[in-house]
């Protein structure tokens, strides 16, 4: 039996010295290590981040003698000492390949090296795979020097973390250079080789992952001292490392890991695995603006010392490019290192009345007009539920655009129900709102009032449809994926991507809809509307505030020809709940119209910076006045002719009109319209027409004094604090 054993050996070893003089070391463009990281960049082509970690090579005497023996404890000891490998010896390596046993017989280091370094070697999991890879790590064993060999292995072996080599995985866990790594942290590095994608560096001991780790590091460390590289003292003082808790390439970045984190979503989205992103050499270009989104982070931190707001207060804001969807800057933390949750992109809180105006491009679409009346009381019931205004003092007749402007709860909730809310929910699709957002139900009679959960990236998008004429554009932030050399790539599913899904758009209303919608909104910042704060001053600005239920949340979003942004304010406690905004910082109670309004216009004074001042197109004033508007003005009675059979009710506030019925709104005129005269007060009702809200009455003010826009006026100088309702503005 042994002699047909040593038979076959010799003969599999004449094979084999055959087959190793006709496999060459493979030439460069075979190497794996030199595969292209991915990058990501700004909308400016300034780097973001790279995915993939690149192999940041490092020359052997520069990687610390300690670290070289963690290495080589772990998985090859007797390295340097290694005899070179007789032709007997590489058939008995042949002959375990071939029978499944281990590949003893070349060295552990050395042919590592050979499958991390050469294209196809660890991809293809055959016999021929085998036996090419031991074939190369015995002619790298021979033909080249040691020294070289553990260089290219240190700079190419995974260490989990996306890292490749001994430099990349130094930042990866300890964000520093392998320099000024110690023999703990060293060995801790060696003992991820084994499985890098298993082993768990951070959290409990308690983890088996974790574990598992620390054992392998024990046994580098003993490994070590039997090999006299370590000293017996230091090894009974070690201590397991900690490392940092995520990896990140721009460590000095606060914002990186946010945009980062978006990014990776988004390819997911594409169909982009993991495998193309670390070893393609994707160039990944975003939307991100960094000068602005370096300013979130500046304007949340002016506004919480302005207003003397505590870390218990959360902020989201979002800018988002109306002409393409691209989310220009959005604020996800403080800091992606001690919070990995997205404020901007995650933080899901209802949106008060500012979900309003999607409710007016319905009644819009449908027809009717923006001098379509409706009750304003203070207290209403619809639908067996019962509604109020913010105050009493919210308590009249008045026009959509008045509505908006002074942003009456009780008329939106019956306007919602005019236009049948089922077509409510259709119009907040078509403008950006996720079919699956909770509390998005036409069952929901105060759906007006900005009921559902959302994020300020979504809201940004829902009214840059308005700042786009109509025209909606999916919020996203990678503007462009290519391979190194610029030409377009193909997913996993084997798609080209040649165009990216949201470069489509898709119109959600006429232009002559977006116009009368942005001048009802125009209304909130510069017409006693519940805005003003949010002026721009010469330059125009549309947008509506929203403040919710208990006021647990507060919201400004509006934007200007150029720019969409939503400003989103809560507050929670450790544990996540929601807590009530009266009583913190410097107010009694927080409205969409105060702090959310000035981080709307802080940010936005420095987006628009220098920029031209564009004008909104002007309203068409299109539609008709509403058959069941309340208080009609006088028209011409309607025409007695008998409409024929076959004509669909086209009427203005009819829900669910068929096509036929979508009115054609004129184009915006060149011309912009005279406002009314506005020299003389408003009373409760919000009469005479033609009145300027901005204008303290004649007697008692307290009605009016207890709004929010007006309480520092100086007419209202020693009036009792109002009788606020539950509301939304």
């Amino acid at each position: 039996m042994v002699a047909v054993a040593s038979v076959m050996i010799l003969g599999l070893a004449t094979l084999v010295i055959v087959a190793y003089a006709n496999t060459p070391i493979p030439t460069e463009k075979q190497q794996d290590a030199i595969r292209q990281e991915s990058v990501i960049t700004y909308a400016d082509g300034s780097p973001l981040a790279r995915i993939g970690t690149h192999r940041e090579n490092i020359p052997l005497d520069k990687v610390p003698k300690h670290v070289q023996n963690a290495v080589l404890a772990a998985e090859d000891r007797g390295f340097w000492t290694e005899p070179g490998i007789s032709p007997t010896g590489i058939a008995g390596a042949m002959f375990r390949a071939v029978t499944g046993g281990g590949t003893a017989g070349a060295s552990t280091i050395t042919q590592q090296m050979a499958r991390n370094y050469y294209a196809g070697l660890s991809q293809e999991r055959t016999v021929s795979r085998k036996l090419k890879e031991i074939l190369i790590s015995i002619r790298l064993g021979k033909e080249m020097e040691k020294a070289k060999v553990l260089e290219l292995y240190l700079n190419t072996v995974p260490f989990g973390r996306r890292s490749y080599g001994i430099q990349a995985a130094s930042r990866a866990y300890f964000h520093k250079p392998v320099t000024k790594i110690n023999e703990s942290e060293a060995a801790m590095l060696a003992a991820m080789i084994q499985r890098p994608g298993y082993f768990a560096t951070y959290g409990p001991a308690s983890n088996p992952a974790k574990q598992a780790l620390i054992d392998r590091w024990n046994y580098v460390l003993d490994g070590m001292v039997e090999q006299g590289w370590l000293d017996e003292g230091k090894r009974a003082a070690a201590k397991f490392p900690q490392t940092e808790e995520n990896w990140s390439d721009v460590p000095d970045d606060p914002n990186a890991g946010y945009l980062e984190a978006r990014v990776l979503n988004e390819l997911k989205q594409l169909g982009i695995n993991d495998q193309m992103l670390e070893t393609g050499g994707l160039r990944i270009k975003t939307t991100f603006n960094k000068g602005l989104q370096d300013y979130t982070n500046k304007a949340v931190k002016e506004i919480r010392k302005e207003n003397g707001l505590g870390n218990d207060i959360q902020f989201g804001l979002t800018a988002i490019d109306p002409r393409t969807g691209g989310v220009v800057a959005a604020y996800g933390g403080p800091d992606f290192r001690k919070q990995q949750f997205d404020n901007s992109f995650q933080g899901n809180v209802q949106p008060g009345s500012s979900f309003k105006p999607i409710v007016l491009a319905t009644a819009l679409d449908q027809g009717i007009s923006l001098q379509t009346t409706m009750d304003g009381s203070y207290k209403r019931t619809i639908n067996g539920a019962t509604f109020t205004n913010d105050n009493r003092a919210e308590n009249g007749i008045y026009n959509l655009k008045q509505m908006t402007a002074m942003s009456i709860n009780t008329s939106y909730v019956e306007l919602g129900q005019k236009v049948q809310l089922s077509n409510v929910v259709d119009m907040a699709k078509k403008m950006g709102v996720p079919a699956d957002t909770p509390n998005l139900n036409a069952n929901y009679t105060s759906l007006p009032l900005g009921v559902i959960d959302t994020t300020s990236v979504t809201m940004a998008s829902v009214y840059s449809t308005f700042a786009a004429k109509g025209v909606h554009r999916d919020a996203h932030v990678i503007a462009k994926v290519t391979d190194h050399q610029g030409n377009p790539i193909t997913n996993e599913k084997g798609e080209v991507l040649e165009k990216l899904p949201w470069e489509k758009p898709t119109r959600a209303f006429s232009e002559g809809v977006a116009a009368d919608a942005t001048s009802a909104m125009e209304a909130v910042v510069k017409s006693g509307g519940t805005g003003t704060r949010a002026s721009l001053g010469s330059r125009p600005v549309a947008g509506k505030t929203g403040t919710t239920d208990e006021n647990k949340s507060a919201w400004f979003v509006g934007y200007t020809p150029e720019l969409a942004t939503a400003s989103a304010m809560w507050r929670q406690d450790k544990k996540g709940n929601r807590l009530s905004l009266i009583g913190v910082g410097n107010y009694s109670q927080v409205y969409g119209g105060t702090v959310p309004a000035d981080l709307f216009k802080k940010f936005m004074t420095k987006a628009l910076e220098g920029k031209e001042i564009k004008q909104f197109p002007p309203p068409v004033n299109g539609g008709e006045v509403a058959p069941w508007a309340k208080a009609r003005p006088t028209t011409p009675p309607p025409s007695s002719s008998p409409s024929p059979t076959n004509t669909p009710d086209c009427r203005p506030g009819r829900p669910n009109q068929p096509p036929e019925c979508r009115r054609n709104s004129p184009a915006p005129s060149n011309t912009p319209t005279t406002p009314p005269s506005q020299g003389e007060p408003c009373n409760q009702l919000n009469m005479p027409v033609g009145c300027d809200p901005n204008l303290p009455p004649d007697g008692d003010k307290s009605w009016w004094c207890a709004k929010p826009q007006n309480r520092d006026h100086p007419a209202c100088r020693g009036q009792d604090d109002p009788d606020d309702g539950v509301g939304g503005n």
